[in-house]
């Protein structure tokens, strides 16, 4: 494709709708007892097998779908945001801020494949990676956003995006309110699926977005062949 941007923001845009899309399913057929959102965690949909698990009943026919959205979702972040990276201008915020999100994208990849009931540290490290990198990225991409048009009048909502997840991370941490670890993790995972919707629509409907970054990467070209 001649403008990798428009490509990296199918993906940004794809990658929330698949998601939920699996999810819902999985937790459609989840049970007995029926998924709560509430209480029931995004990690218990991704269980492999039904039965107790830390005190709780667990379980989830379509595990194998839940944890292959999950890896999907992971990919599609890692490879949206370094093809849509020519937008925003080469700085050590850029570089930080995409990194967070690229590690979040890669530790998405490694939940698929560790699920709480097969190896529970595993569940846990891969999916605090994904917490902190991804929401912590928010808040520092906002800061990129206010000079390019386009995408200005999303700096602001990004890095609210950001702080809540974090806030919902810390909550849950500390554990303030234990009787609702399921509505916590949604809340923590959430910030970024809106965001990442958000922004490929907009590029995806933003020609310009894609015309400046397309000029950038041949004045790259440009430079690189003189």
């Amino acid at each position: 494709m001649r403008n990798p941007v428009r490509l990296g923001a199918i993906f940004y845009a794809v990658a929330p709708l698949q998601f939920w899309v699996c999810m819902l399913t999985t937790a459609h057929y989840y049970g007995p007892p029926s998924y709560n959102l509430l209480s029931d965690t995004i990690s218990d949909l991704q269980a492999v097998k039904c039965g107790l698990f830390q005190g709780n009943p667990v379980c989830s026919p379509m595990h194998v779908l839940a944890n292959s959205s999950v890896v999907v979702v992971g990919l599609l972040l890692i490879a949206g945001t370094f093809l849509i990276r020519s937008i925003f201008l080469m700085t050590r915020i850029r570089t930080i801020a995409l990194s967070l999100l690229i590690a979040a994208g890669l530790a998405a990849v490694a939940n698929g494949f560790t699920p709480e009931d097969v190896t529970f540290e595993g569940d846990v490290v891969t999916a605090l990676i994904v917490f902190l990198g991804a929401n912590f990225g928010l808040v520092q991409i906002g800061k990129l956003m206010s000079n390019i048009p386009g995408l200005s009048g999303l700096r602001i909502p990004t890095q609210i995006l950001g702080v809540v997840g974090l806030g919902a991370l810390i909550v849950d941490g500390i554990n303030i309110v234990p009787q609702y670890p399921g509505f916590l993790e949604w809340t923590i995972v959430v910030p970024v699926l809106i965001w990442s919707f958000v922004v490929g629509i907009r590029i995806l409907t933003a020609g310009g977005l894609q015309s400046t970054a397309l000029s950038r990467e041949t004045e790259k070209e440009h430079e690189f062949d003189t």
